[in-house]
């Protein structure tokens, strides 16, 4: 068993203002630093907020693109990982709602892009077409964005494909903060995994968004839970825990009798 150092950044961006919210980034990134964190977390679309649909033709970039190259160069000057989300420019012109791993070289290792798109979003963004595993010094992550946390299918699907921990960038608004607090802690027991789920602050508009990041074992155990406090909090976790062997929930699937969830 190994541990990693991992951060949570739970704030409040500005909608439409990248400098903004890059400055909390950077700002975010030292506090990580000064408590040794290896990977640091941020909420869904933090780089430029939330509702930016309208507005996409202007705030959608590629991981190339200026408000993504400064995220680079802040990881390479901290010297850590990050999971930062933003609204991505895709090579085909469609924009996507994206999760970027990048290291602590500030190099781009891999970009997911959200598969399940929650109601108004379906207006604006393009669903990904393929989950995402990422393999790093830290372990082997899996990538998800807020609502795909609600579809039991996607972590599965990462467990087996050979995730040591998830990694969730959430925007969850009142009122459904239960939803994903169950279901956050569901996934890590059911599969026997870590689950990071990171969520944001704030209001934009109509919505209210609920906070309640955290830090979850693969017991289910919660070893970090900000609630309502906005700031970076900073937790051990396990990769590789000792596990009950008499559970082994993927051991013990009858895959054999699931054809019908795959039915459309």
């Amino acid at each position: 068993m190994k541990a990693i150092k991992v951060s949570v950044a739970q704030l409040m961006p500005k909608l439409a203002d990248k400098q903004k919210n890059l400055q909390l980034i950077s700002d975010a990134m030292i506090e990580a630093k000064r408590d040794q964190a290896d990977l640091i977390i941020f909420p869904e679309l933090f780089l430029t907020g939330y509702s930016v649909g309208s507005e996409l033709d202007q705030l959608a970039e590629t991981e190339d693109g200026p408000g993504m190259t400064e995220v680079r160069r802040l990881c390479l000057e901290q010297g850590l990982y990050a999971a930062i989300s933003f609204p991505e420019k895709g090579e085909d012109g469609h924009y996507y709602i994206s999760s970027a791993l990048i290291d602590d070289n500030g190099e781009v290792l891999g970009i997911y892009r959200k598969t399940h798109l929650f109601d108004q979003e379906k207006m604006h963004f393009t669903p990904g077409s393929e989950f995402k595993v990422i393999e790093t010094p830290l372990g082997k992550i899996g990538m998800m964005i807020c609502f795909d946390v609600e579809f039991p299918e996607i972590a599965r699907s990462l467990k087996l494909s050979g995730a040591d921990f998830i990694v969730i960038v959430n925007a969850n608004m009142h009122p459904y903060e239960l939803h994903h607090n169950l279901f956050a802690r569901a996934r890590a027991l059911e599969n026997e995994i870590p689950v990071i789920i990171c969520n944001r602050l704030g209001k934009e508009g109509d919505l209210d968004f609920c906070g309640d990041s955290m830090v979850i074992d693969a017991t289910g155990d919660i070893l970090l839970e900000m609630k309502q406090t906005e700031g970076v909090q900073t937790v051990e976790l396990a990769i590789g825990q000792q596990l009950d062997p008499k559970m082994s929930y993927t051991a013990n699937r009858r895959a054999e009798l699931y054809s019908k969830i795959a039915e459309q």
